[in-house]
Formats: structure tokens, C-alpha cells, sequence
């Protein structure tokens, strides 16, 4: 499940919880379900990429994602 990703081990519990949030809306915007959508990986790896790059803006985190799943 692609929260694992989000882990409080990684990341402050805050950060965390602003990883899932973005990562959550992203997902019930383009209709993807976390538990059985391969795209949500994508998702979900794309916010930490951008959390590890040092953004921890929300909405920057949702725009991380949406811009790994728009074709160039």
C-alpha cells in the first residue's frame, strides 16, 4: 500500500500527514483507488520525491503528483 511510503520512521508525523492528505486528494481527483490502482504509486512516489527534494507545501505536493501522471 503505497502509505507505507509515508512512514513516521522517515518522515515527522507532520509531514506525514500532509504526504497522505495530497496523496489522498490526488487520488479522489483522478477517481484511482490506493489499495488496487497501480498508478497510485506513481502518485505516492512522486510526493516523496518531492518532500526528500525539500517541498512541504501541500499544494505543491499535489501538484508533484498530478504532474507524474500528465504525459509529457
Amino acid at each position: 500500500m503505497p502509505y507505507a511510503l509515508f512512514t513516521h520512521e522517515r518522515f515527522s508525523a507532520e509531514t506525514a500527514a500532509q504526504m497522505r492528505a495530497a496523496f489522498d486528494e490526488v487520488c479522489v481527483e483522478l477517481g484511482l483507488k490506493p489499495n488496487d490502482d497501480p498508478l497510485c504509486n506513481i502518485v505516492a512516489q512522486e510526493i516523496v520525491r518531492c518532500v526528500e527534494a525539500g517541498h512541504r507545501d501541500p499544494i505543491l505536493l499535489r501538484d508533484c503528483a498530478r504532474k507524474a501522471l500528465r504525459p509529457n
